[in-house]
């Protein structure tokens, strides 16, 4: 009569988990996260370009300062601002991108010192740009910290918005084609609407 060893018993063990395994493994239906299966589907993935360029803030509005109530200028002026891009057919969605850490100073201007930022978004679909204040954890939602928006800012002869009135910038609709997109934001004064 034949017997196994324990190691032959073990070894069987072991292959008749695998098996099983493998097996309920097949029966399992693939999740893939949103907008994945569309990918897939048409075989190829959503072509990427380059957005670049720079935002603009007025001399005379001064710096932000360090933080609220601080007396002191942030130690790195482009450190507030951010760039977000957004499906122009979703604007109350997250990002499809975000430029923050890797914005940097960029040449002083004549009335403008600038923040130079670069991103990567898709291209051949109407895309939404707009650079934001204060952070992006919250996006689509943006800060509406007053030491951003309304608070005095250090030095300049401009550098508190009057009642009414905050810091802000206007977004642009774009499409991306086949070459890199230079773009161009300016940190302004609107009066805000009261409804």
């Amino acid at each position: 009569r034949w017997e196994m060893s324990e190691v032959t018993r073990g070894l069987l063990l072991i292959v008749s988990g695998f098996l099983l395994i493998s097996t309920m493994a097949v029966s399992v239906l693939a999740q893939y996260p949103p907008g994945v299966k569309e990918i897939l589907s048409n075989g190829k993935p959503q072509p990427m370009q380059t957005l670049m360029g720079v935002i603009r803030v007025p001399k005379s509005f001064g710096v932000v300062p360090m933080g609220p109530n601080h007396k002191e200028p942030a130690v790195y002026p482009c450190s507030p601002f951010a760039v977000a891009v957004y499906d122009a057919k979703a604007l109350k969605s997250k990002p499809l991108a975000v430029a923050s850490e890797l914005m940097t100073q960029g040449r002083d201007q004549e009335e403008f010192y600038t923040c130079r930022y670069e991103v990567r978004a898709p291209a051949g679909i109407g895309l939404y740009v707009i650079p934001v204040m204060g952070g992006t954890l919250l996006l689509p939602k943006e800060s509406r910290w007053p030491m951003y928006i309304t608070d005095a800012w250090i030095g300049g002869t401009n550098s508190k918005p009057r009642r009414g009135w905050e810091r802000g910038f206007v977004g642009k609709f774009l499409t991306l084609g086949t070459k890199a997109m230079y773009l161009k934001f300016d940190l302004a004064y609107a009066q805000v609407d009261p409804n």
